[in-house]
């Protein structure tokens, strides 16, 4: 086990996903000197019950952060959003840079920084690894930590700060938002399906399998200015994958779509505009029946175009290549430089992410099913 005892380490995104799940492993099963940056209060009630300090701070705000680093050895990045362009380049990009800066003039022993596998695009090519080219698509996530990474690198080439960043693939599990939350949702109301039956490769990672390479990039000696991919290192397919979700609601059926059936620009612009339109009823709906009736029928209407213009509105252009491709990831690099193994298995991840959907009643209450 990676000994971060009496480490004074200072975790940002601690109220999010993952960097929630490694202030658990780091307070709990670490017994690091643990510090966590809060932007907003209002979410971090599960970081407060955390044998950790809490300090105000926002990696958009260069000033919040200069406290939260002293005396820090090592500064795990966790933060990132999507939304549009603007958010993510202040967050992602700028936000990156100014937790660099804060962290070199504070003298601190190491930043991880959590970058993504978008920087490759959604379909790299095959046994891609490391090295493999940014790709730029429109994308405002991937866009922006595109440019996350590279004012990284020049910022490390002229400041003698050690950074190593971790290129995760598709983080599931517990709590995960995009990639088991929202697809058994998706599944309940009809709208999930596989794309190109399901065929497509996955490379998939489980939540605690990263934070595990992240608490090994943390301390790996001789890493310094290294990225690397992180995956579960386990060869499977989406339709594997999701079916196990199926399974957790009782076997139901998931159709097919195709990779090859992209959006023309009509129908995106389409589906943008009506998809605005049902966002901006859904939460201004009149009291009086009569006087929303309009309303109603307007809500109804934006739904069924949005079924239209392609049938899954959960896919856009980017899934469905994602999920499409085939193809291997290279991450020999993670495994043979800072000692990777993961530690979770895909049965034994999806066990205990059932078991956890039941607790939460987000499935019905039973025991885990047989995988």
């Amino acid at each position: 086990m990676v000994d971060y005892t009496g480490k004074r380490v200072l975790v940002t995104g601690a109220t999010g996903f993952v960097g929630g799940r490694l202030a658990e492993h780091l307070a709990f099963s670490r017994q690091a000197d643990l510090s966590l940056l809060i932007r907003d209060w209002r979410i971090a009630v599960w970081a407060s019950r955390l044998p950790a300090r809490l300090l105000d701070g926002d990696v958009t705000q260069p000033g919040s952060l200069g406290k939260a680093m002293a005396e820090c050895q090592i500064v795990f990045h966790c933060v990132g959003v999507g939304g549009d362009l603007e958010t993510c380049m202040r967050v992602n990009h700028e936000g990156t840079l100014n937790v660099l800066k804060a962290a070199a003039a504070a003298g601190v022993e190491r930043v991880v920084y959590l970058s993504s596998i978008a920087v490759h695009g959604p379909n790299p090519p095959d046994n891609a690894d490391e090295r493999a080219p940014f790709v730029r698509t429109g994308s405002p996530y991937g866009d922006s930590k595109v440019a996350a990474e590279e004012a990284l690198a020049s910022f490390i080439a002229k400041t003698p700060l050690p950074v190593v960043t971790l290129r995760p693939t598709f983080v599931w599990g517990l709590g995960s938002p995009w990639f088991t939350l929202w697809p058994i949702r998706q599944m309940r109301e009809g709208n999930w399906q596989l794309v190109d039956e399901g065929k497509g490769s996955c490379h998939a990672v489980h939540v605690d399998n990263l934070v595990h390479a992240m608490l090994l990039a943390g301390l790996a000696p001789g890493v310094a200015g290294e990225a690397f991919l992180v995956t579960d290192n386990q060869e499977g397919t989406w339709g594997e994958f999701f079916l196990s979700y199926a399974r957790m609601l009782g076997g139901i059926h998931l159709s097919s779509v195709s990779s090859a059936r992209k959006r023309g620009s009509f129908v995106r612009w389409v589906k943008r505009i009506t998809k605005r339109i049902h966002q901006g009823l859904g939460n201004r709906m009149p009291s009086s029946r009569l006087v929303g009736l309009p309303f109603r029928v307007t809500r109804f209407m934006t739904r069924q175009m949005l079924r239209w213009c392609g049938t899954v509105p959960v896919f856009d252009d980017w899934d469905l290549i994602k999920y499409g491709r085939r193809g291997a990831l290279n991450t020999r690099k993670a495994t043979e430089r800072l000692g990777y193994i993961p530690q979770i298995t895909r049965e034994e991840g999806m066990r205990m992410t059932e078991a956890w959907l039941r607790d939460q009643r987000l499935l019905p209450s039973r025991a885990a099913s047989e995988w």
